[in-house]
């Protein structure tokens, strides 16, 4: 009898009781990389150094941001060759997933304008990967803002 009355005493105070959850609040990333493609074979590499790999965040967890895996090595665009374009640069904002790849991206800006270098970046980046944000161990989407630097190589 007296465990019945434990019993119903712990349900009535469970349905009772109020639980809060914490509100935590992090910041996004970005990344600034610039690529420079050569003709034959294209080769990409970053001209900045990497962001840190890890940070404390506002709570104490440990934060991990995303770094490059394998970065995007986009071709030099036949449309911006055409019209005798050397260099340029897209300014690209990206989702990355908890897996490493690229989810929706979108070029916030591309100068110069219409020479297809947009197009080429965002192709890219499909074959892109990451090592994704990741809070205490745990991988979890984020987004990036990275540049794309294009520059034709001197023909020898």
């Amino acid at each position: 009898m007296a465990l019945i009355a434990l019993v119903a005493f712990l349900a009535l105070y469970v349905v009772g009781a109020r639980f809060t959850l914490r509100e935590v609040t992090y910041d996004e990333h970005s990344v600034d990389l610039e690529i420079i493609e050569p003709l034959p074979p294209p080769v990409a590499q970053p001209a900045v150094p990497p962001p840190p790999k890890s940070s404390t965040g506002p709570n104490g967890e440990m934060l991990r941001h995303p770094e490059w895996v394998k970065q995007p090595a986009p071709d030099f665009p036949a449309l911006a060759m055409r019209r005798g374009v050397e260099q340029g640069a897209v300014v690209l904002r990206c989702e990355t997933l908890a897996t490493g790849q690229f989810g929706a991206c979108e070029a916030l800006s591309e100068i110069p304008a219409g020479a297809g270098l947009a197009e080429a970046a965002l192709a890219a980046t499909r074959q892109a990967r990451v090592r994704p944000y990741s809070i205490d161990g745990f991988e979890t989407d984020s987004e990036v803002t990275f540049t794309v630097r294009f520059r034709m190589a001197p023909e020898p």
